[in-house]
């Protein structure tokens, strides 16, 4: 089974927020969403890639053996779903479509976020890398568990038994 990354947070803008149960869109991350027209009319867009990470499981891949997208953004949202999507999913004119956009709406919480690593439709790893949520770190333990509850088979398999 793939494992989890840790370390400090090293994406837009610096360090982590303090650890929680949930996350919001980091203020000064809002301001720009704003001023980019990503929020608008009071809510984030939808990407319109954003898909549940187990309505893509196919057999013993993700898709499929080709599926080989490399670091995608996920999302656990507050159900504990894991909501994959292209980095730019072609939002709205042509808009970045960052880890709020997974959720959308008002104010997209989530549990956790971070990046995906996915070759030849296999999880390779996860990490906690967001410049929008900025995770705390100790908040790898929700990612962890969430992609544990996925079958084994959609991880790439380590090497030489480890």
């Amino acid at each position: 089974m793939g494992s989890g990354m840790g370390g400090s947070y090293s994406g837009t803008g610096g360090g982590s927020q303090p650890y929680a149960p949930s996350y919001s869109v980091e203020p000064q991350m809002h301001k720009i969403d704003v001023d980019r027209g990503i929020y608008h009319d009071g809510q984030y867009d939808k990407n319109p890639t954003a898909e549940k990470l187990t309505d893509l499981i196919n057999g013993n891949y993700i898709k499929n053996k080709q599926y080989n997208p490399g670091d995608v953004p996920y999302a656990i949202d507050m159900d504990g779903n894991i909501i994959i999507g292209n980095r730019n999913g072609n939002g709205r004119d042509g808009l970045p479509t960052p880890h709020p956009t997974l959720i959308g709406g008002k104010d997209p919480k989530v549990k956790m976020a971070g990046m995906v690593t996915i070759r030849g439709g296999k999880i390779i790893s996860w990490d906690n890398q967001s410049g929008h949520y900025k995770p705390n770190i100790k908040s790898m333990p929700v990612a962890n568990e969430a992609f544990g509850k996925l079958p084994t088979s959609i991880f790439k398999k380590k090497k030489g038994g480890h």
